[in-house]
C-alpha cells in the first residue's frame, strides 16, 4: 500500500484523484527516489595551480624581508664624547700628553705629565660656559672661564722658565659653576673684607673651601695636557 491509498483512507470526504493522475504521480515519484547518476568531471588544476604562486609570492616576499633585515652596511663609526667628558687626543696640532676629567663641578682633580717642548699647552674644557676654574702648582696659580670650547691655564707658559721642561709636573685644578661667589681679578679682595662675602681664588686652601661649602654642582669638565709630536727615531745607517 502507498501513500496515495493511504491519503484517500485519511481524507474519505474528497473523492479519489482519477487512475491517470495516479500513474503520472507516481511516476515523478519514482524519478525522484531513483539515484541520480553523477555526471563525470574532469580534474582540473586552477585552484592549487593559484595556490602555489600565491605561496611562492609569499615565501619570495618572506625572503626579501629577510634580507632586508638580515643584511647591513657598515657600522657607522662612534661619535667621539664631548670634550668636557673626555679631552680630545690632538689640539691646534699638539698630541694629547696627559688628561683626567670630572663628572661634576665644585671638584679637584691632579694632572700630571712631563712635557718635551716650550709648546706645552694645558687646557680646561666645562660643559657649562662660563664656569670658573682655578689652577695651582706649588708657588704658582693660574685662573679663568671656561666652556665646552676649552680655555688655556696660563701655567703653560712656564715652559720658557729654565728647569720647567724635561720634569715632571702635578698641577691641581678646580673647577666652579658660573654663579659660584668668586672675587674676579687678583687683589679684588684687597683691603679685607672687600670682597663681600666672595671668595678670592689665590691658594688652593681657598679653593677647597669653596668647594666644600658648595658642595658638588652639575657640569662635567675635563683637562687635558698637550705637546708638540714626539720626533721620529732615526736609526743609525748600517
Amino acid at each position: 500500500m502507498d501513500e496515495f491509498t493511504l491519503l484517500a483512507r485519511a481524507v474519505p470526504d474528497v473523492p479519489p484523484p482519477s487512475a491517470e493522475t495516479v500513474a503520472r504521480a507516481r511516476e515523478r515519484l519514482a524519478t525522484r527516489q531513483a539515484p541520480a547518476r553523477r555526471p563525470r568531471t574532469r580534474r582540473h588544476w586552477g585552484w592549487p595551480v593559484g595556490a602555489a604562486v600565491a605561496t611562492a609570492v609569499v615565501v619570495t616576499t618572506v625572503v626579501i624581508v629577510s634580507n632586508l633585515v638580515g643584511v647591513s652596511g657598515p657600522a657607522p663609526s662612534p661619535a667621539a664624547p664631548p670634550a668636557f667628558e673626555q679631552a680630545p687626543r690632538a689640539y691646534k696640532g699638539l698630541d694629547h700628553l696627559a688628561g683626567a676629567r670630572m663628572p661634576r663641578s665644585a671638584t679637584k682633580v691632579s694632572l700630571r705629565f712631563r712635557p718635551s717642548s716650550v709648546k706645552i699647552a694645558i687646557v680646561v674644557y666645562c660643559q657649562t660656559p662660563g664656569s670658573i676654574f682655578y689652577s695651582n702648582e706649588g708657588g704658582s696659580s693660574a685662573g679663568g672661564v671656561c666652556g665646552p670650547d676649552g680655555a688655556l691655564s696660563m701655567l703653560a707658559d712656564k715652559a720658557h722658565e729654565p728647569g720647567w721642561l724635561g720634569r715632571d709636573h702635578t698641577i691641581t685644578f678646580w673647577v666652579f659653576p658660573p654663579d659660584a661667589p668668586v672675587a674676579r681679578g687678583r687683589g679684588a679682595c684687597v683691603p679685607e673684607g672687600a670682597c663681600e662675602g666672595k671668595y678670592d681664588l689665590t691658594s688652593p686652601k681657598t679653593a677647597d673651601r669653596l668647594a666644600a661649602d658648595l658642595g658638588e654642582r652639575p657640569g662635567a669638565w675635563s683637562v687635558a695636557a698637550y705637546d708638540a709630536p714626539a720626533a721620529p727615531a732615526i736609526s743609525p745607517a748600517g
